[in-house]
């Protein structure tokens, strides 16, 4: 695990998709202190916790949502799948076609036509095991992004 994060990761890189929506700090106290168990290293920042996961670095968002039947918890993971200057090289169609065969996520242009990788979880009874297959689904997530962005761009 690297110590140290990437200097884009300062930069407001990554996305809070649902600014309107309540801060879950609950949530975040509870996600971060099972990082900090597991020797991650974290950056705290208001509405997000920043993080190194193989050689991709996250933001997890995290959002107490309102609803009829009373307010649920939800995070939001997020993780770089191409920097702006690699992300010039797929265009909207690209991202639709690798869109379809995700199997969990969805790759958006984020922060300076970034791509991102995100990945929404509804968090409401969640257990600590259940959080860290979560971080598992999620990195699978990424690394299948990563296979199908080396596929289609060797094929162009």
């Amino acid at each position: 695990m690297m110590k140290t994060l990437p200097p884009e990761s300062e930069t407001g890189a990554f996305i809070n998709f649902l600014p309107e929506e309540l801060h879950a700090s609950f949530l975040k106290r509870k996600v971060k202190s099972w990082m900090e168990e597991r020797a991650f290293i974290i950056r705290d920042r208001d509405e997000s916790l920043v993080f190194q996961l193989g050689l991709s670095f996250v933001a997890a968002f995290f959002y107490r949502i309102p609803l009829s039947m009373g307010p649920v918890d939800c995070f939001s993971l997020q993780a770089y799948a191409l920097g702006r200057f690699g992300a010039q090289f797929l265009d909207d169609d690209d991202l639709a076609l690798l869109n379809e065969k995700l199997k969990i996520g969805l790759l958006v242009r984020g922060h300076k036509r970034q791509i991102l990788f995100t990945y929404n979880v509804l968090a409401e009874g969640m257990k600590k095991q259940v959080f860290y297959r979560t971080l598992d689904i999620f990195k699978h997530g990424l690394e299948m992004t990563d296979q199908q962005i080396n596929i289609l761009m060797s094929t162009t």
